[in-house]
């Protein structure tokens, strides 16, 4: 008589079990396969079409004057709104340039891209065409560089302030007068109102003045 373990008919259906739990498994996860490579078809759609025209570069800028992964224009790049998130595309992130790029196959089609959206397969629908503005929550803030404020410094210009001149209070006949810078005979004598002008002044200092037009800073004269 053969001995029998009073678990093997345990173990038995516990194998059953597990090999129908592996075949759920399996079916589960070939549904969930299925599903990923629908939805990665769809996402990177736009990675072929970069691959195709700048190899997959998204931030390529060879001065050809097309920029970016999917070799934007930058009269388009600013057009469809680009300028939200970078001043060029290839400064964009790869989302941002999608985004812009599912705004131009809205309004322009595949036909955008005319080789490299046939070579990729791109449509409208599976490239996720949009007309939508761009949405401000993803945007990115300008970073602005603070402007130092220089202060200037008030340098005080010192006034010097011209010396009055000796006023002659006294004009009478003797009276002393002190030449001062710009004075001649003439001015000196109708500022005190000497009778006979500077003749008459230069004639009671002609031991002092032997030129008429020639009076000196400081020299003192005597009115007649």
């Amino acid at each position: 008589m053969q001995y029998m373990s009073k678990h093997a008919a345990a173990k038995q259906v516990s194998v059953k079990q597990r090999i129908a739990g592996v075949g759920i498994a399996g079916a589960a996860t070939l549904v969930g396969g299925i599903a990923t490579a629908g939805s990665a078809k769809a996402a990177s759609v736009w990675d072929r079409v970069a691959a195709c025209e700048s190899s997959g570069n998204w931030h390529i800028n060879t001065g050809n004057g097309y920029y970016g992964g999917l070799q934007f224009v930058q009269s388009t790049w600013v057009g469809y709104g680009g300028r939200a998130y970078a001043s060029r595309a290839d400064l964009a992130t790869r989302a941002e340039q999608i985004a812009i790029a599912q705004r131009v196959l809205a309004s322009q089609g595949p036909g955008a891209w005319p080789v490299c959206s046939q070579r990729a397969g791109l449509t409208r629908s599976n490239g996720g065409a949009t007309s939508s503005p761009v949405s401000r929550s993803t945007v990115r803030k300008p970073v602005t560089a603070k402007k130092k404020v220089v202060k200037k410094k008030v340098v005080k210009k010192k006034s010097y302030a011209a010396k009055p001149k000796a006023s002659n209070t006294y004009t009478g006949k003797g009276a002393k007068v002190t030449v001062h810078r710009g004075d001649s005979l003439g001015k000196i004598a109708a500022v005190h109102h000497v009778k006979g002008g500077w003749k008459a002044l230069w004639k009671a200092n002609s031991a002092r003045v032997s030129n008429p037009n020639l009076i000196f800073v400081g020299q003192v004269l005597r009115l007649p």
